[in-house]
């Protein structure tokens, strides 16, 4: 198995096969290197890496989005019109 990806998993919560899914494993392998835990987790939740974001992709596939369950902003559009409709979670 893949000590990063291990290392990663056991640092962010997320499975071997979440942060696969990501696609920014061998992107983030070679930023991380010599990189402390806490730097790790950073990358991967947020998707920034010492103060830059990498690529679109890294913003669109950080772990914080998907922890609270929203879509990154500005990634997916909800279409003309959808703010006539209350969103289905909504509290009422």
């Amino acid at each position: 198995m893949d000590a990063f990806v291990e290392l990663s998993a056991e640092l962010t919560g997320f499975s071997v096969e979440e942060l696969r899914s990501t696609g920014l494993v061998e992107q983030y392998r070679a930023l991380a290197r010599d990189a402390s835990h806490a730097e790790i987790i950073e990358l991967w939740y947020t998707g920034v890496w010492r103060g830059v974001i990498p690529s679109s992709r890294a913003y669109a596939e950080g772990l914080a989005w998907k922890a609270v369950g929203v879509a990154p902003p500005g990634t997916r559009a909800p279409g003309f019109g959808s703010w006539e409709h209350r969103p289905r979670s909504s509290v009422r």
